[in-house]
C-alpha cells in the first residue's frame, strides 16, 4: 500500500501544483490586465493632456490674432482721427487767414480813403489858404 499512497500522493500533489498553476496566471493575468488598464488610462491622459496643450497653444494664437487686430484697428482709428484733425485745422487756418486777409484788406481801404479824404481836405485848405494869400497879396500890392 505503501505504493498507492505515493500514487495517491503524487497525484495529490500534480492536482496541487495544477491549481496552483491555475490560480497564479487569474492573479497574473489580473496583475497584468491592472497594468494594462492602468498603462491604457495614463495614455488616454497623456494624450488628453497633449489635446489640451494644442488648444491651449490654439487659444493662445487666437488671442494673440484678436490682440493684433484690435491694435491694428486702433493705429487705424489713430491715424484717421489724426487726419480729420489736421483737415479740420487746416481748413480753421485758412479760413483764419481768409478772413485776417480780409480784415487787412477793408482796413486798409478804410486808412487809404481816410489819407485821401485827409489829402483832399489839405489839399482844399491849402487852395484856400494860397488863394487867400494871393488876394491879401495882390491887394497889398495896389
Amino acid at each position: 500500500m505503501p505504493e498507492a499512497e505515493q500514487v495517491f500522493i503524487a497525484t495529490e500533489t500534480e492536482e496541487e501544483t495544477e491549481q496552483k498553476g491555475k490560480k497564479i496566471p487569474r492573479r497574473a493575468e489580473q496583475a497584468v490586465d491592472f497594468l494594462d488598464e492602468t498603462q491604457q488610462r495614463a495614455a488616454a491622459a497623456y494624450l488628453a493632456y497633449i489635446e489640451a496643450e494644442r488648444q491651449l497653444e490654439e487659444a493662445y494664437k487666437d488671442q494673440e490674432g484678436l490682440a493684433e487686430k484690435a491694435y491694428g484697428e486702433a493705429v487705424e482709428q489713430a491715424r484717421k482721427s489724426c487726419e480729420e484733425t489736421i483737415a479740420q485745422d487746416r481748413k480753421l487756418y485758412e479760413d483764419t487767414i481768409s478772413q485776417a486777409r480780409q480784415a487787412y484788406e477793408e482796413t486798409t481801404a478804410r486808412a487809404l480813403k481816410t489819407r485821401e479824404e485827409a489829402e483832399r481836405k489839405a489839399r482844399q485848405v491849402h487852395n484856400q489858404t494860397l488863394e487867400r494869400t494871393w488876394i491879401v497879396f495882390t491887394k497889398a500890392r495896389k
